[in-house]
């Protein structure tokens, strides 16, 4: 398995979301091909291979590099990383035609695979497992976890829960009952259960009837939050994070926040953008003006416009005089805050300093 991380300061990396037709190619940006790649291989040569590695397995997947294009192979590191529209991957650059990937969910965070192969429990369908470990995915405070609704977990009327979820919360090693409520807290009673073979905690018998009550379908993302521990559990129904086949959303107070960096071009072109899931969770994408409040509470009103067509948003040149003013630098990530504030008939939407990390 690669060492280090998607952030790591010394390797080159790129990020590409995923669109509909993923599955058959991805691209190599332009820029990072140019810098990083353009020179260092027989170029035009139709069989130049790309290894990539994740933090999934200890496999080394190779795929064909045609030209800027990932082509043969690449559907089956996709297929067996379980991508979906709207992932977000990032590559890292390990050198020679080494990439490490690293790929994000649509709730900004690191999608999180589960790591254990051990044998199968008589009642337990293994392959459904692997191919359904990543949807859902949990918060950082490990309190609330992203769950997608498929057509598969509605027919298997199961839902798994993610691992770091479980084994915060005290779910491993338990068999009991569980409680789901919906947003007017509705209670549904459910069961949980714990496979000892590989640490596998998933919920069924009855998450089916939930998602049909609260008109829940294929493709719907939910959060939900653990509001009661002890011998019964009780998750709650929060607003939707994002529902993929829709342009609207709702945001939760996870989705609020979004983490940048700062990096050397960006201070010379003035530019910086908001991620595509930050964007869509939030429903800015027709937004065109926003306020930049730096870490002393001073505003400064800047344009937000579309960057690419993948739905990526860039801040206008203020962005740059507000990161100066929170003491940020040139490689230092930081977190920013978006406040929605009314006034009368129109919403000011704010984007606030939060914190260096």
């Amino acid at each position: 398995m690669a060492n280090g991380s998607a952030s790591s300061p010394i390797n080159p990396h790129f990020f590409q979301p995923l669109l509909p037709g993923f599955h058959s190619h991805i691209n190599i940006p332009i820029a990072f091909y140019s810098k990083h790649i353009k020179g260092t291989t027989n170029e035009g040569y139709v069989n130049e291979v790309v290894k990539l590695r994740s933090d999934a397995s200890d496999l080394t997947w190779e795929v064909k590099m045609d030209g800027r294009r990932l082509t043969h192979g690449w559907e089956k590191f996709a297929t067996g990383h379980c991508l979906k529209v709207g992932d977000i991957v990032i590559f890292r650059h390990d050198g020679d035609l080494l990439f490490h990937v690293t790929p994000f969910g649509p709730s900004c965070c690191e999608i999180q695979y589960n790591d254990d192969d051990d044998d199968d429990d008589d009642d337990h369908d293994e392959k459904y497992h692997q191919q359904h470990t990543r949807e859902a995915e949990s918060s950082p405070d490990n309190s609330c976890f992203v769950a997608r609704v498929t057509e598969s977990n509605l027919k298997k009327d199961a839902l798994f829960l993610p691992q770091h979820f479980s084994r915060s919360n005290g779910f491993v090693n338990r068999e009991c009952e569980i409680i789901l409520m919906n947003e007017d807290r509705e209670p549904w009673t459910l069961l949980m259960k714990y496979y000892k073979t590989n640490g596998y905690v998933y919920i069924r018998h009855g998450w089916r009837s939930f998602c049909q009550a609260n008109r829940k379908r294929a493709n719907d993302v939910l959060t939900f939050k653990l509001v009661q521990t002890g011998t019964k559990p009780v998750l709650q129904l929060r607003a939707s994070v994002y529902n993929r086949g829709s342009s609207s959303s709702s945001s939760t107070s996870q989705d609020r926040f979004v983490t940048l960096t700062l990096k050397q071009y960006q201070l010379k072109s003035c530019k910086l953008c908001l991620p595509v899931p930050f964007v869509m969770a939030n429903g800015i994408k027709n937004v065109r003006e926003i306020i930049l409040v730096d870490r002393h509470g001073v505003r400064r009103t800047t344009s937000l416009k579309p960057d690419d067509k993948y739905g990526r948003m860039r801040l206008g040149e203020g962005c740059i005089k507000f990161c100066i003013a929170s003491g940020v630098k040139t490689g230092e990530s930081f977190r920013l805050e978006l406040i929605k504030e009314k006034e009368e008939d129109t919403v000011n939407h704010l984007l606030k300093f939060s914190s260096k990390i």
